[in-house]
């Protein structure tokens, strides 16, 4: 430990111009990687007797002090070393400041009262009493009383250890402790723990009266799961959470009863850009949170149930859904200044003005019934929030400046209505609405097998863009929807042991039913639920079907943001299909497990399938897999697996297998996929699984001539809404898909180029025949 004083005047430095404040104003900045060469997390502050300020900043090298009386000119006037640790967070009660850190400092001790004119001299680290030491912790709060809360420690469960700090502020007392689950987060008043229970995925409330026996009296899961920080309002009845990972929100909770804590309302700062929220805290009626990527942000919640954005101030430059950019915010000094500390970017001292939102408010009902509608969406045009009405019809919204806007009420089956209103910072409109129901028509889907044979139990989903529809065929292979839209659909029809279709077909009152014919085979897009399962003995990173979300591990995505785009649709099997990257695949295996599927009557039978692997694995050795398993039903043969070549990551990579070489093909195969992250090394494993088919032949080497054979160009290749052809020919041209199927018959009568319409195909791999030439072209 080496204590120093020093006196450096810190100049306001510029920054990038691109940082942008909406009711903040950049002060001052200073660059901690110039000061001395470290990253930030959190932040404090401290008023001395005289009324001035001071920032308390947590760096990965130690503690920082300055002097921001004069918020446009700060200075340093101490630095604590410590050990190096990504985490420090600090508090501060009295004169003394506590510092908690994930390094081994235990809890640092800083006497403040020699300000502000005495030099700093006095500190102490605390490791708990004998027999019940520990070294480190993640965070603490400290209350009204003196008590204070470590929470996260290196012992027991790393729950919350509570401190008598009053009786002697260098030297803390335990009282008491609360292990029931590992603590993130807290905050404490009149004698009740608010804990946010991270890994667990819920926050709860403890009675700490008695210091030495809480009792828990209620728990809330968050809606990710992830429940990092916690913060109560001012008078008592709300709590605000933030969950830490990509897409989450901030979400507050009524807690007038411990027993039913519910929701109210919850909102993001960037909707659709997967931002990670990071720690929110309550001044008066707002809620001034780190937000990571965004900067800091600042709502209204003077009503919690209809929380506003009025300001925000972007530390970071870039975009990011992890953990960069603003990590800590002080919102508390008597003179206003705002303190935010971003991790690479050092500290900003910020000047808010805190102005309340313009709100809105109504209930939305049906003009012939007059009952309420659910589900309505309801926009303040040109913001990023939409609000959603109640089942009651209900809905509260707002924007965070006086106005007229246009504000847009739509739901499906209804004719969306556009009303111009004028809304005033500080005060609430009540706008009642009446949405007119559109007339609705029927449409059917016959599906079939080749030879005319109705299929059912097949999948059957038409897709409008604005709502998707789907339905399970009945025992004549019919599907009958209700529909109110004139216009294009993508009809995707499905079952295992049949070849998927997928197509774009323009549906009116005047055509009203179509017949799908469906050839037998096995293909799986996972479009649909085919009945592939799982297992796992891993601590997280289950295998899931769904749309790939993408997570995003610096530049990089560690599990597919998109699904295969030669097959149809957008689903794929995943694992860890979230964002954030706390679930990826940690300490066992993940299988995916097929169906079983039938080849027997096949000559040169192959499975073909499309696979993501991602590893991260610094300077750990790389020891985890990615492997692939073929049963007949009785024995069971490796025929794939991706290890550590990096230039195959972050990608889907196609395969196809010739089933002969490595086992005799039965009626009862089944394919494993399995990801492996072993306990050894700590890595972030990720897998991708899609466009599962089998075929006769290998269809990733589809013969074509040699160049000398060929006499015509086709591009582009991969193609989208069309192919050209140039070359001479007269005669039909064929497109046929890998199930020998002609898709496209396109008819040249003369010149030297030939232009194929491919808009309404599906993504996939084709086969152009010219004559007796053949190409494999890609749809992308």
């Amino acid at each position: 430990m080496k204590n120093t004083l020093i006196f450096i005047l810190i100049l306001f430095t510029s920054y990038n111009v691109n940082s942008q404040g909406v009711n903040i104003d950049l002060l001052s900045h200073v660059n901690y990687q110039s000061l001395h060469n470290t990253a930030l997390n959190d932040v404090w502050g401290y008023v001395d007797e005289d009324g001035n300020e001071y920032a308390l900043v947590g760096a990965e090298k130690g503690v920082s002090v300055l002097d921001v009386t004069d918020p446009t000119n700060p200075t340093e006037i101490f630095w604590l070393s410590g050990s190096n640790s990504t985490w420090r967070d600090l508090k501060v009660n009295g004169d003394y400041a506590y510092i908690t850190t994930e390094g081994n400092d235990g809890l640092q001790i800083i006497d403040l009262s020699p300000l502000p004119g005495g030099t700093i001299t006095n500190t102490t680290n605390y490791y708990g009493p004998s027999g019940g030491m520990w070294t480190s912790a993640h965070n603490l709060y400290i209350d009204e009383n003196g008590y204070g809360y470590i929470f996260g420690s290196s012992r027991d469960e790393g729950g919350v250890i509570i401190l008598d700090l009053f009786t002697d502020p260098m030297n803390p007392i335990e009282v008491g402790s609360f292990e029931d689950w590992y603590v993130h987060d807290g905050f404490v008043e009149n004698d009740i723990m608010y804990l946010a229970h991270v890994y667990d995925g819920f926050i709860s409330m403890v009675d700490v009266t008695d210091k030495s026996n809480p009792v828990l009296l209620g728990t809330k899961e968050t809606p990710s799961s992830f429940a990092h920080n916690i913060w109560l309002s001012e008078d008592g009845d709300y709590v605000f959470t933030t969950d830490e990972v990509s897409d989450a929100y901030i979400t507050a909770y009524n807690v007038t009863d411990p027993n039913n804590i519910f929701e109210v309302d919850r909102i993001q700062s960037s909707p659709g850009d997967a931002v990670v929220p990071h720690n929110a805290h309550v001044l008066g009626d707002f809620l001034v949170t780190s937000y990571y990527a965004d900067g800091v942000v600042i709502h209204d919640v003077s009503d919690p149930s209809n929380m506003v954005e009025i300001g925000r101030y972007d530390t970071y430059p870039g975009t990011s859904t992890s953990t960069t950019g603003n990590w800590g915010a002080y919102p508390f000094f008597p003179s206003g200044t705002l303190l935010a500390t971003d991790i690479d970017n050092g500290l900003f001292v910020l000047g808010p003005n805190y102005t309340y939102g313009a709100k809105l408010e109504g209930n939305v009902t049906n003009s012939s019934t007059s009952n309420p509608i659910q589900g309505v969406d309801v926009t303040v045009v040109g913001s990023p929030q939409v609000e959603v009405t109640s089942l009651g019809g209900d809905y509260k919204t707002g924007v965070g400046a006086s106005g007229t806007y246009d504000v847009l009420y739509e739901k499906y089956g209804y004719e969306a209505q556009t009303i111009s209103t004028t809304l005033t910072a500080g005060d609430t409109v009540i706008q009642d609405v009446q949405l007119t129901p559109i007339p609705d028509f029927d449409f059917t889907v016959n599906v079939e097998d080749e030879n005319g044979n109705p299929i059912l139990d097949a999948d059957v989903r038409l897709d409008h863009g604005i709502n998707e529809f789907n339905q399970t065929t009945d025992g004549l292979g019919v599907a009958d929807f209700s529909l109110v839209f004139d216009d294009n659909y993508n009809v995707v029809v499905g079952k295992w042991g049949y070849v998927t279709s997928c197509q774009d077909i323009f549906i009116d009152e005047n055509n009203v039913s179509i017949t799908v014919v469906l050839p037998d085979g096995y293909y799986d897009d996972f479009s649909f639920d085919f009945g592939w399962s799982t297992t796992s003995d891993a601590s997280s990173g289950q295998w899931e079907r769904g749309v790939p979300q993408g997570e995003q591990v610096g530049d990089y995505y560690a599990n597919p943001n998109v699904d295969s785009p030669l097959d149809c649709g957008e689903y794929a099997f995943v694992t860890d299909n979230q964002p954030g990257i706390s679930g990826n695949v940690s300490d066992g295996t993940v299988t995916l497990i097929s169906p079983i599927f039938d080849m027997t009557g096949m000559s040169d039978p192959h499975v073909y399938y499309e696979r993501w692997f991602y590893c991260y694995y610094g300077q750990t050795p790389f020891n985890d897999t990615l492997k692939v398993i073929l049963s007949n039903g009785s024995d069971f043969v490796e025929i794939d697996a991706q290890g550590s070549d990096e230039s195959l990551f972050e990608q889907w990579v196609p395969v196809s297998v010739k089933v002969n070489d490595f086992i005799t093909p039965t009626s009862t195969m089944q394919l494993f996929i399995s990801t492996s992250d072993f306990f050894s090394y700590s890595n972030i494993t990720e897998a991708g699984f899609d466009n599962f088919r089998v075929s006769e032949g290998d269809i990733l080497s589809i013969d074509e001539q040699k160049d000398e054979l060929i006499s015509h160009t086709v591009y582009p290749n991969p193609f989208n809404d069309k192919l050209t052809i140039e070359g001479e020919y007269e005669g039909d041209i064929f497109l046929f898909d890998l199930n020998g199927k002609i898709m496209k018959v396109e008819t040249s009568t003369s010149g030297n180029l030939t232009i194929i319409n491919t808009d309404r195909l599906t993504n996939g791999i084709y086969v152009l025949q010219i004559g007796t030439e053949k190409h494999k072209v890609i749809k992308q």
